[in-house]
């Protein structure tokens, strides 16, 4: 090719009208590539203790509460070093978070405490939660608690169940029985307390203390975040429509981020660029190639 014709071959690229059209070109691609969605960056997972936080969880004071699904919010004890739940006002540790199963292990507050400076138990209640958030997983029982009993009286094979004092009596023990425990009805006569169920896991080995310190599982209801996540985007809520989204780096998007296809056309459009000394931007091409 001679010099002539070389000159001839780059000669629309000084098009002043070219030129107007790349411009206003380069400014949209950069703004739009260049600019993070600000509640893709608010809802980056947090961490408390040493699990990792996200939808549809958020735990308060920390993220946004439209990182999480309504009524999923939690509190980060720096004492216990654990997530707490609140559930029809009891506390309840979050010992580990399932996300792949959408599902969590808790155990009540009341006996993680009593377990480790072996004070005395307050008289809890009976578990209770929305049935539009959570429900039991399978393999769960019922353990009976009965405040108020004279351990004098019970026989030597349910004294391993014998928990604690009783914070309203300390003269008095608090004795853990399962539901179907054919001495129910004997404890029953000699514990002038309280009566309140409690939830445990099946599988969890040793005694009926430690099955209550272990704690149960629960399942969560709330929108799937699978396909959101998949694509690179970040879970959460939209109060005001009540619906589901999916925070991108470019927007916000009804159920996922948009890949493949729109991101090769801007790397295309941004090799053009570097042929233009005056239109010479970094245009994050590295970055393109990494998400």
């Amino acid at each position: 090719m001679n010099r002539k014709s070389l000159l001839f071959t780059f000669k629309p690229f000084y098009c002043p009208l070219f030129y107007s059209y790349m411009t206003l070109f380069y400014v949209l691609t950069t703004t739009t590539l260049c600019s993070i969605e600000p509640k893709f960056e608010a809802c980056e997972a947090k961490t408390c203790g040493n699990q990792s936080i996200s939808y549809p969880f958020y735990i308060k004071g920390l993220q946004q509460p439209y990182c999480g699904y309504p009524g999923f919010d939690i509190s980060c004890d720096n004492n216990i070093g654990f997530p707490i739940l609140n559930l029809s006002n009891t506390f309840y540790i979050i010992n580990k978070i399932f996300y792949q199963n959408r599902s969590l292990k808790v155990s009540n507050a009341v006996f993680s405490r009593s377990n480790t400076n072996k004070s005395c138990l307050s008289s809890t209640q009976n578990l209770t939660f929305p049935i539009n958030m959570f429900y039991l997983a399978p393999n769960q029982s019922e353990v009976r608690l009965f405040f108020g009993c004279d351990s004098t009286k019970l026989p030597s094979t349910l004294q391993g169940n014998t928990i604690g004092c009783s914070e309203e009596n300390e003269r008095s023990s608090v004795v853990a029985i399962y539901e179907d425990d054919k001495n129910a009805s004997f404890v029953s006569k000699n514990c002038t307390g309280k009566v309140v169920n409690a939830t445990v896991e099946n599988v969890v080995k040793g005694g009926i203390e430690e099955s209550l310190r272990n704690g149960f599982r629960l399942n969560w209801i709330a929108s799937d975040c699978s396909e959101c996540s998949s694509s690179g985007g970040r879970c959460g809520f939209d109060n005001d429509d009540y619906s589901f989204r999916c925070y991108c780096t470019d927007r916000v998007h009804a159920a996922k981020c948009d890949t493949g296809l729109s991101l090769s056309i801007y790397i295309a459009k941004c090799d053009y660029f570097f042929l233009l000394p005056p239109f010479q931007n970094e245009c994050r091409f590295s970055q393109l190639h990494t998400n």
